[in-house]
């Protein structure tokens, strides 16, 4: 591969990840917006499964078909692990810094290297543990234990997500050794967006509040922003990214959505930290780049002749 190409891929994984991180912002005025967290998810995922769909029409035409015996894990992926995933994410965002509640989101990686030592029985370098170590220790300092300082359904919320997110990885990883990324992350939103639709029965989706405002801004541009950049364009980049760059390399750059997502709410919706929660943040990102890199140095399944990380295929979000 050449360098030119390395960039290109790395510049682009870098802005999916960037646009995946920017919607943060837009999430949390959602949520204050008098639509409730299956509201939000509701209108995001069908705007973004809509966009996807178009999206890989195009790219992928012909070659759209998912075996009859492979549709449960595309279900269980789009509905518990993108659509459950997203309210769970997105009640935590009610009630957590932007900050916080993607740091708390990202133990997934964490999870998913538990999850492969202890039930699938596979080692595991030891620069994972000491990544984890330093992510707990970052997360206590976060949550400031023992002060009360951050609201405990919220904290409650952001782990839940986590697990469905470590969910995701986990499906990922065995869809993609036989699925396109992008006709599997196509599918997956297509059925999350239709339990979300059904969902409607005990959640209506009230209309009227898309001419209101969030902040300054018309909740009907939120939706749209959230769904086609922070969904549909983010999985689009990242798609396109890891043709060309490892795996392992794209879940690295994936940890800047929480950097993204933390400087964004504090100029757009002036949150701020304690230092010892700015502490325990780069305590957690740096414990999450140690699992990340830990793992790489480990070494990935392979599929068709290149690396296959769960933690790098487990879009959309």
């Amino acid at each position: 591969m050449s360098r030119t190409g390395l960039a290109g891929g790395l510049a682009l994984g870098a802005l999916g990840a960037v646009a995946m991180g920017s919607a943060a912002p837009a999430l949390k005025l959602l949520a204050g917006s008098g639509l409730s967290p299956v509201n939000v998810i509701q209108a995001r995922t069908v705007v973004g499964a809509l966009a996807l769909l178009a999206a890989a029409l195009l790219l992928r035409r012909g070659r759209m078909s998912v075996p009859r015996g492979d549709w449960w894990l595309v279900a269980l992926y789009g509905v518990v692990t993108i659509a459950v995933n997203q309210v769970l994410y997105t009640v935590a965002l009610g009630r957590l810094p932007v900050g916080v509640a993607l740091l708390l989101e990202y133990l997934a990686p964490v999870l998913v290297a538990l999850w492969v030592r202890f039930v699938r029985g596979r080692p595991v370098p030891a620069l994972l543990w000491v990544g984890i170590a330093v992510l707990l220790a970052g997360l206590a300092l976060v949550s400031e234990v023992g002060g009360g300082g951050l609201d405990r359904v919220g904290v409650a919320f952001g782990l839940a997500a986590a697990v469905t997110l470590a969910g995701r990885f986990l499906l990922a990883e065995r869809g993609l050794r036989t699925h396109d990324p992008l006709v599997m992350a196509t599918w997956g939103a297509c059925l999350g967006a239709v339990a979300l639709t059904a969902a409607g029965v005990f959640a209506p989706f009230p209309f009227e509040v898309l001419t209101s405002t969030a902040g300054s801004a018309p909740v009907w541009g939120l939706v749209l922003y959230v769904g086609l950049v922070g969904m549909a364009g983010a999985i689009a980049l990242g798609v396109i990214a890891q043709r060309v760059i490892p795996s392992t390399s794209a879940s690295l750059i994936a940890a800047l959505e929480i950097v993204v997502g933390g400087v964004l709410a504090a100029l757009v919706l002036g949150e701020r930290l304690s230092a010892a929660q700015w502490t325990g943040s780069a305590a957690m990102l740096t414990g999450i780049a140690l699992s990340q890199l830990a793992m790489a140095r480990q070494g990935a399944p392979v599929r068709e002749g290149r690396a296959v990380d769960p933690v790098a295929a487990g879009a959309p979000r």
